[in-house]
């Protein structure tokens, strides 16, 4: 794993109440965040093993919360660390999303932060039509240098 990759990793886990505060304005009564949180990244690992992961330049951290209704919701985070435009970001997005909803079945929010410089690289997005069939697939995202 890249040494960025491991600052990124230990940043989030370390500040994710304050993470969740900033993404969701009402995240105090969304979410139960006495209960803490599971770090589930060896799930995540057996959803994609590595030998399917082509060109992994980014963290991705699978985090179990819950809601104030007891609920369990899942909150899927890909930490960008490329520094170029990649064409197919949105659509690993999306794939990761349909494995984790076809494994765990629970609700998901997919949130994608992305640190290198390009100022016109922050897809949100994942699209897919073909004969007829259409997929729009949106997820958070936030610019670091924005």
């Amino acid at each position: 794993m890249k040494r960025n990759d491991t600052l990124w990793k230990g940043i989030l886990e370390n500040i994710f109440t304050d993470f969740l505060k900033f993404f969701f304005k009402d995240a105090e009564t969304l979410f139960d965040l006495e209960k803490g949180f599971e770090f589930l990244d060896k799930e995540l690992e057996q959803l994609f093993p590595s030998e399917q992961v082509k060109d992994p330049k980014f963290v991705d951290k699978l985090v179990k919360v819950f809601s104030k209704t007891g609920d369990e919701k899942w909150i899927l985070v890909h930490i960008e660390v490329q520094g170029y435009e990649d064409k197919k970001f949105g659509e690993r997005m999306f794939t990761y999303f349909y494995r984790i909803l076809d494994r765990y079945e629970k609700r998901i929010t997919s949130i994608a932060l992305f640190t290198d410089a390009d100022k016109d690289f922050n897809p949100s997005v994942y699209e897919y039509e073909y004969l007829g069939t259409k997929l729009t697939f949106q997820f958070n995202s936030y610019k670091i240098i924005d």
